[in-house]
């Protein structure tokens, strides 16, 4: 089995994940801002617009050439296309989602969503391919299905749109352990699968969707995909300069941001049930944290026993 290669953790590394996660954590307030265009047509210019951007960026990258190389290797097991459409199925659905949820006002809801997700993947890692945990995991996943249960009565009623949310997330996670492509190809590849779409559903729409709109909101359309590219960009530089658990400790900067712009910029209505709620999904979080250290830690030990010389 391949080893990954070995990484040493620099500042910059920790600055370009850190940027990823604050750039996601404050995307609430962008697309509320977009909140009087249909959620479909936010969704197409923001898959449209980000295709154009990541085939400028592999262009000025001097990676276009790796890029349809890698596709080319692609198209030759029909069974990683047919992942790889839906992977870019599942992300569009992702981002759909969320952005019907800020522009309903549930940003807090969406949130959850983002903190359950590090415990959903581990749920979906045991049962689908059969990987083990210890008591902490297990305590960590009773926390949070407690705390989903806490904000159902809080909210008064089972967050559907934010669990679906989460599991399409997690789905596109699973599937990118098996493509071969990686973090600006899959992007550029899963957007331009689904342009067509896209292209389709505006050629639809009066005016392309964009009828009576201001200047400033058509200057947000139009930014759509340089703001989810940036992030993706600096997520991709991040994760090759940081360490695995560095990388999953800045990520809860995300879901964090997002609770906060929720209640500080958005102005969504918190009660002290819902509240419970996060403090619960906090420490299953916390839990999921300390498993995670307690095995690197382990695993750590273990290979320095292994490398010891014998003794003589």
């Amino acid at each position: 089995m391949p080893t990954a290669t070995p990484v040493t953790q620099t500042p910059r590394g920790l600055i370009a994940i850190t940027v990823s996660s604050v750039a996601w954590g404050l995307f609430p307030v962008y697309w509320d801002a977009l909140s009087t265009v249909p959620p479909n047509t936010v969704l197409s210019y923001r898959i449209i617009t980000t295709m154009v951007t990541m085939v400028l960026v592999l262009a000025l990258l001097r990676r276009h050439r790796s890029f349809l190389a890698a596709v080319a290797k692609l198209w030759k097991t029909k069974t990683l296309v047919l992942l790889a459409v839906i992977a870019a199925l599942l992300i569009s659905a992702n981002w759909l989602l969320y952005i019907i949820l800020v522009s309903v006002g549930k940003t807090l809801e969406a949130s959850a969503s983002y903190f359950l997700m590090p415990v959903m993947n581990m749920l979906i890692a045991i049962i689908v391919l059969r990987e083990r945990t210890n008591v902490f995991g297990w305590i960590s996943i009773a926390l949070a299905g407690v705390g989903v249960c806490v904000f159902i009565v809080g909210s008064g009623g089972v967050p559907w749109l934010g669990l679906i949310m989460a599991l399409t997330f997690c789905g596109y996670g699973l599937l990118k352990r098996f493509i071969p492509l990686d973090s600006l190809q899959s992007i550029t590849f899963e957007t331009a699968a689904v342009t067509p779409l896209a292209l389709l559903w505006l050629v639809w729409q009066p005016h392309f969707g964009i009828d009576h709109q201001s200047t400033g909101i058509l200057v947000l359309l139009m930014g759509a995909g340089i703001v989810t590219a940036i992030p993706l960009i600096t997520f991709a530089y991040g994760v090759q300069h940081s360490q695995y658990l560095t990388v999953g400790f800045v990520q809860y900067i995300n879901p964090t941001l997002q609770f906060l712009s929720a209640i500080l910029f958005l102005h969504e209505a918190i009660n002290h049930t819902m509240l419970l709620a996060f403090c619960i999904i906090w420490l299953s979080l916390a839990v999921y944290s300390f498993a995670l250290i307690a095995r690197h830690r382990h695993a750590s030990r273990r290979k320095l026993a292994s490398s010891a010389p014998g003794d003589v």
